[in-house]
């Protein structure tokens, strides 16, 4: 690596030098998928009342049995976080008497939850509903160790690299040299999501049934590859 950046350096000190060489530019591409060892989800407890204070107790209290529910399912405390929370006025208005209808506060509790055991996914969110969760705004795959897969996507697409420019350099009856340089253009993991809406929460069993799919991860480089004389 310090060879090539000696080199480069030379080469951009020296124009003249940099010109004569001839190259061959080539883009390599790679996709790695794996199965997901790890399920993040949204969910809480909306509640209702004539004032402020009935309205959140009523979330509150459901959201106490749900977290409770979710410890003794195995998920750690560092894996509970709560995302929002939230408390407005209902009201409508009555075009007829031209005035303000009020229909008391709504209450709102969210929580992002990491589910590391994917094997207990199903019976969690059965169990964490029937406890009074009735807001679930959406389920998102994910692995622990992206690195592991992200990297065997960036070996996979400069071999794909490398692999062309020896067929061209072939083709073309040259010589292939060194690699001048290694350009890589990472994209994110993706990570395939599902959203139910909270009407379907009461239709749905005591065990909610979720298929994972896969998780792919991609990687692109483009490389430079000088030309033997």
């Amino acid at each position: 690596m310090r060879a090539l950046a000696l080199a480069l350096a030379l080469f951009a000190a020296n124009p003249a030098l940099a010109d004569t060489l001839s190259t061959i530019t080539v883009s390599g591409e790679a996709k790695v998928v794996a199965a997901p060892d790890m399920a993040t989800l949204s969910l809480g407890a909306t509640g209702t009342g004539q004032d402020a204070l009935t309205a959140m107790n009523a979330t509150s209290a459901a959201l106490e049995a749900v977290i409770a529910r979710l410890q003794s399912s195995g998920i750690e405390d560092r894996d509970i976080q709560t995302s929002s929370l939230q408390l407005n006025r209902k009201a409508r208005w009555d075009r007829e008497k031209d005035q303000e209808i009020f229909q008391g506060f709504e209450a709102s509790n969210m929580l992002t939850i990491r589910v590391r055991d994917l094997s207990s996914l199903s019976a969690v969110l059965g169990a964490v509903l029937s406890d009074g969760a009735n807001n679930l705004s959406g389920l998102t795959w994910g692995i622990q160790d992206t690195q592991t897969l992200e990297d065997e996507a960036r070996r996979r697409a400069v071999k794909d690299a490398m692999t062309k420019a020896a067929l061209y350099a072939e083709a073309a009856g040259v010589e292939l040299g060194d690699v001048m340089s290694i350009r890589d253009t990472a994209d994110p993991i993706v990570r395939p999501s599902l959203g139910r809406a909270a009407p379907m929460m009461a239709e749905m069993a005591s065990d909610v049934p979720v298929a994972a799919g896969e998780i792919e991860a991609s990687a692109n480089v483009t490389m430079v590859f000088e030309i033997d004389d």
